[in-house]
């Protein structure tokens, strides 16, 4: 693993501000709450060296078992080191939750 920092865009290159210092990658695992049919839930989740100057994608590993199959997840950091999800159950029936995991990447400014 190489210290230094590669930039993109920045200031003066296609009318950013600031460039991406960092994108790094992360496996999550979080609660899936219970939730009725057309409802919303949130789990928080420690991910240690999140900020909030970031911009933040997740995809969910596939499960084939998984009771919360469909389930629409919102990440979002909004103090240093801590994940927020937001999970919304869109079906017409209600899901028991479980503990799922995930990656989550980070692209750092």
């Amino acid at each position: 693993q190489s210290s230094a920092t590669i930039r993109l865009g920045g200031a003066g290159s296609s009318g950013s501000t600031s460039g991406i210092s960092m994108v790094q990658r992360y496996l999550v695992q979080y609660t899936v709450p219970a939730l009725s049919s057309q409802s919303a839930g949130e789990d928080t989740v420690t991910v240690t060296g999140l900020t909030t100057n970031s911009i933040l994608a997740f995809s969910p590993r596939l499960q084939t078992n998984s009771t919360v199959v469909g389930v629409l997840i919102e990440p979002r950091c909004s103090t240093a080191d801590e994940l927020k999800m937001t999970f919304v159950n869109g079906s017409v029936s209600s899901l028991t939750g479980s503990t799922q995991s995930g990656y989550l990447l980070q692209y750092r400014f």
